[in-house]
């Protein structure tokens, strides 16, 4: 049997492409949801007391403003009408990223997640961290499919000795963004995909998948979590 495409692109494959000229190759209105977790602009690298650090600072996590307003834009043209968008950022930059968000997609939430465990920070002078907001949108309407929840959810992070990324989100919290919004056999789309738990989680709820990651290394990681999910 041979692969399923959209357009030139084979689904459930991580492709080595800036999220951008991936986006081009992709017909119009092809995508049933996005969910997403891009630069936060703030050259993120954890700032833990270790000796050496696991992960280097992420790529394009600086001065990508630019980047972050063109994702958007082509997002849009490149999702179905009533389907759904799940977007990643932090409070450093949220009247930027509400901004630009709102300018393609019908803002519905700004979601809390609760990680349960608080990062490091300014130890002396600000209150420990312990939340990342998820932008929640539309482009037209998109109903829920599972039972209507607080838009504060509580979801440990990982342990930071098994992260294979230094943001890896947990796929439990993605799990609930992906039943919500779309139906078995959708197709997901993450255009930063990390290790790929995006990824997974859309085989673990048999949907498909399509994803975009610089990194060849990470790529690496998250074609190895992929195969050990069977899909039917």
């Amino acid at each position: 049997m041979g692969k399923e495409l959209l357009g030139s692109l084979e689904l459930n494959r991580i492709y080595q492409l800036d999220v951008l000229e991936g986006l081009k190759l992709m017909p119009d209105e092809a995508l049933d949801i996005c969910v997403t977790d891009p630069p936060y602009l703030m050259n993120y690298r954890s700032n833990r007391r270790v000796k050496k650090e696991k992960f280097d600072y992420i790529k394009n996590d600086k001065n990508s403003h630019d980047l972050i307003k063109e994702f958007l834009e082509l997002l849009a043209v490149k999702m179905k009408n009533n389907t759904s968008v799940y977007m990643f950022c932090s409070w450093h930059h949220i009247d930027f990223f509400k901004a630009e968000f709102e300018k393609h997609f019908k803002l519905k939430n700004i979601i809390i997640w609760n990680k349960n465990n608080h990062g490091s920070g300014d130890l002396k002078g600000a209150y420990a961290p312990k939340h990342e907001f998820i932008l929640y949108g539309h482009k037209g309407r998109s109903l829920f499919r599972n039972k209507r929840i607080p838009d504060v959810i509580n979801c440990p992070k990982i342990a930071s000795g098994k992260l294979t990324h230094p943001t890896e989100k947990p796929t439990d919290l993605l799990d609930i963004f992906i039943n919500n919004n779309s139906d078995e056999g959708d197709i997901v789309f993450d255009g930063f995909a990390g290790t790929g738990s995006t990824c997974l989680s859309a085989l673990n709820n048999k949907r498909k998948f399509i994803a975009f990651e610089l990194e060849p290394d990470y790529i690496e990681i998250a074609n190895q979590r992929i195969e050990s999910v069977s899909v039917d």
